[in-house]
């Protein structure tokens, strides 16, 4: 009976709020039209992820895909908030105490949605960086960002908007947006395998907007590429403000 009902909350949430996907290449459409698995990435301090729409999002996510995993960036935000210049352990607690807001939002959307089915779940990112799928592509990707000119670009450009954007009189150094960078990083092997991270076949990330060097690595811009068990789209409601790039759509 719970399942029954879990299913009608599900239905209708999905019935008053469509989405929207655009596949980055032909290769992600096909990840998407699997079906398989897909990874909510949520933002800490992104007014976006409120429980409103993490509760529309959770419910569609659940009728389209067979598992849903969503991951909270804990670990990495701490980097953030050192780079804007906070000692040690005041930046630990703010990136504690942030990453534990977005979580119990998260927490409370699915509830409100339905909940999470049996093998969906709800992640801490430092839950699941000790993995060893994990670690192989976080080496990968270290060594990527190291190396390749055009994807290291496009990760400081990332980092340094990521930090005006907290704080917009803030004109960072170098060193702070590098500092920053160690929060992307710890992103990236999602965008490569999240499929060996979740033990899947398949798997499809994605956001709300375009992110940049998500475009370098699809559109193999650069010498870091995807496995072809690894797709990334643009999700967003329908009614969506048109701020982002258009892509193909589903």
């Amino acid at each position: 009976m719970a399942g029954v009902r879990q299913e009608a909350e599900r239905g209708a949430w999905l019935s008053r709020h469509p989405f929207v996907v655009e596949p980055y290449t032909e290769e992600c459409r096909t990840i998407y039209e699997e079906r398989e698995h897909v990874v909510v990435g949520v933002s800490p301090g992104n007014s976006y992820f409120g429980v409103d729409l993490l509760a529309e999002l959770l419910a569609w996510l659940c009728q389209e895909f067979r598992q849903v995993d969503v991951v909270v960036p804990d670990s990495g935000l701490v980097h953030t908030y050192l780079a804007l210049g906070y000692p040690g352990q005041k930046a630990a607690k703010k990136a504690r105490a942030e990453t534990n807001v977005l979580f119990n939002r998260v927490v409370r959307g699915w509830e409100k949605s339905g909940g999470p089915r049996a093998g969906d779940g709800v992640h801490r990112m430092s839950e699941l960086e000790t993995g060893i799928a994990y670690q192989r592509l976080l080496r990968r990707c270290g060594q990527a960002l190291a190396d390749d000119p055009k994807l290291r670009a496009t990760a400081l450009r990332m980092c340094r908007d990521s930090l005006r954007a907290r704080r917009p009189e803030f004109e960072p150094t170098l060193e702070q947006v590098e500092c920053s960078m160690q929060y992307l990083l710890a992103e990236l092997p999602f965008f490569l395998c999240s499929a060996d991270i979740f033990e899947v076949s398949s798997s499809l990330c994605f956001y709300h907007q375009v992110v940049p060097l998500a475009d370098d690595i699809f559109a193999k811009r650069t010498g870091l590429r995807a496995s072809y068990r690894q797709g990334y789209a643009v999700i967003h409601p329908k009614d969506f403000p048109e701020h982002h790039e258009s892509r193909s759509r589903v």
